[in-house]
């Protein structure tokens, strides 16, 4: 059986009075600090992305101011305006010379076309090199260009850069976003040419990197129409855009803020996992919750050691306490100290030395008790068993067979001076079936070829302590009730057989007779288990005798069954421990 200690009890009354609190704090502060931290993590990206806007607005207003540079050369601007004029040679170098300087003064453009729209001419600057004019057609994005009247500048969403004209393979395959500027005459708004700068997409990328606070973050740089000119991230951009939006799936929350710039309406939006918004509340309850198991770590330990120091006083009186229970009196502890454990630790001493005087005082008197019961069972005994013994002889002395006559009487001196003994209560198994011989071969000597008797002991088994006077009283049963006077050898049979089971004596003993009706053997098995005190009349008084001594020296390990076989007869089985000379002294 478990037993709940107080060690244990209050080691767990400390860990609950912890654990819970602990648990429910970091639920709490779990709860609360991650709507806190996602309202916070969503107003400061919305702050990003208001300033992310104005950069892009303000990247894209400085590179549309790039082309401003050509109203400047007044014959760059003649040469847009009215042609190439006389000397074609040298407006193809003052174009040029203007298209690479201005290529040269930014270094994050990777192409810059100018096409006239006069003649159709084109020049490209790409990689420090500027080629020489050819004509080309105006593209899809230059034609919508064109047809605007409300925007001199359309932004083209990102795509492969392709060559204007045949600079020779391509340094770098890389994706780029082209500022489409148109020239106008500033007198009429008359178109004189485009000139389209491509930007590479890294860029706009770069500047979407700077609004990214995690790898786990996704944003994007679009248009109006599906023009994706930067993207950033493995989430993917929404179909629907607003020009300013915060809109969440519970997974995901993503925040879109717009922009304007020559009627081109522009979108900047970014996508942020729920996790990372509340990452903070989930350090915070683990920093929370760190901090408990480490106090509940440090309860437990002051808990144990409070708790030893309690204890260990109870402990040790428990174990007195099971050592007193198992016959031990005396006392393992001279002191428990100065405070209730040792007022407790002192009374109990006292106690306990009461105790054993008294139990010492009954202890002597019980054993002077039994003594004098066995020594009255022995003188139930002896008287019956003598008168028997002197009438056989006594019958043979009238015969005059003197040497049968001495036999007879050497066999009952022996017998005698085994009884003479009333002291000793406790003998070796072989002393007792010596005794039993003895007494068998008297009985041979009254009835010779009439009974037989067989007496089956193992030889390891002689050294074992039993009770004195338990076997003999058998044959003498079977004389008195079951032995037929006029019957053949074979009709009167006693049979003894003890073997050991375990750490228990078997005794089994059977004799011939009558079927004894079931009622008759468990009434006289009532009668020899009744009180102590005499059989009234002398039938089971013998097997009364055997069954007091085994409860006087046993108690109630000790068993004394009655049965009668199916073919007639007597059966007593006796089981009791089985006990060496060495044990029992």
């Amino acid at each position: 059986m478990t037993v709940n200690s107080i060690r244990t009890k209050l080691t767990g009354m400390i860990a609950l009075t912890i654990i819970v609190p602990v648990i429910l704090a970091t639920i709490v502060s779990y709860w609360y600090v991650k709507d806190r931290e996602r309202e916070r993590g969503l107003q400061l990206t919305e702050w990003s992305l208001e300033r992310g806007t104005l950069q892009f607005e303000r990247y894209i207003s400085d590179l549309s101011r790039l082309p401003t540079s050509l109203y400047a050369n007044r014959d760059v601007l003649d040469i847009l305006e009215y042609g190439p004029g006389l000397s074609l040679e040298q407006t193809e170098l003052e174009v040029r010379r203007a298209l690479l300087g201005m290529y040269l003064s930014r270094e994050d453009v990777a192409q810059i076309q100018l096409l006239i729209l006069e003649d159709m001419d084109s020049f490209a600057a790409y990689k420090m090199k500027v080629s020489p004019r050819s004509k080309k057609e105006p593209s899809v994005i230059q034609q919508q260009l064109l047809k605007n009247e409300e925007s001199r500048v359309l932004l083209e969403a990102s795509h492969p850069l392709v060559p204007y004209h045949d600079f020779g393979p391509l340094v770098s395959e890389e994706d780029v976003v082209t500022l489409h500027f148109r020239l106008d005459k500033i007198e009429t708004d008359k178109p004189l040419a485009i000139l389209s700068i491509d930007i590479p997409e890294d860029i706009f990328i770069g500047q979407l990197a700077s609004l990214q606070n995690n790898p786990d973050e996704s944003l994007w740089f679009v248009g109006a129409g599906d023009q994706v000119f930067a993207h950033l991230g493995e989430e993917a951009i929404p179909d629907t855009l607003a020009p300013t939006s915060v809109s969440s799936d519970g997974k995901h929350h993503r925040i879109i803020k717009s922009f304007e710039f020559e009627n081109q309406h522009f979108y900047v939006g970014k996508s942020i996992p729920d996790r990372l918004l509340t990452e903070p509340a989930s350090r915070t309850s683990f920093i929370i919750f760190v901090v408990g198991v480490v106090s509940l770590i440090l309860a437990l330990i002051g808990a144990t050691y409070a708790s030893i120091r309690l204890t260990t006083p109870i402990k040790t009186l428990t174990s007195n306490i099971w050592r007193i229970e198992q016959g031990d009196m005396t006392v393992s502890f001279d002191s428990l100290g100065n405070d209730e454990f040792g007022v407790l630790g002192r009374q109990f001493k006292r106690m306990i030395e009461r105790i054993d005087d008294l139990i010492q005082r009954e202890y002597r008197l019980a054993l002077e008790n039994r003594t004098n019961e066995l020594r009255a069972l022995q003188a139930q005994t002896n008287p019956h068993f003598l008168f028997n013994a002197l009438q056989s002889i006594g019958t043979l002395a009238l015969k005059g067979d003197g040497k049968t006559v001495y036999r007879l009487i050497t066999q009952l001196s022996s017998m005698m001076r085994y009884t003479m003994h009333p002291d000793e209560s406790m003998v070796m198994l072989k002393k007792e079936v010596d005794h039993l011989n003895s007494y068998v071969r008297l009985q041979h000597v009254r009835f010779p070829d009439q009974f037989v008797v067989e007496v089956d002991v193992p030889e390891s088994l002689t050294n074992l302590i039993v009770p004195k006077m338990i076997l003999q009283p058998l044959a003498e049963n079977f004389f008195k009730h079951g032995f037929e006077r006029d019957g053949a050898s074979t009709s009167n049979r006693f049979t003894l057989r003890i073997r050991q089971h375990g750490d228990q004596l078997v005794i089994r003993c059977e004799n011939s007779g009558r079927l004894i009706p079931q009622n008759e053997l468990e009434a006289l098995q009532e009668r020899i288990e009744q009180s102590s005190g005499p059989l009234n009349g002398a039938e089971g008084t013998g097997l009364k005798n055997i069954r007091d001594r085994l409860m006087l020296n046993y108690n109630r390990e000790a068993e004394f069954m009655l049965a009668t076989p199916e073919t007639g007869g007597f059966r007593i089985v006796m089981r009791f421990p089985a006990v060496k000379e060495a044990d029992a002294s």
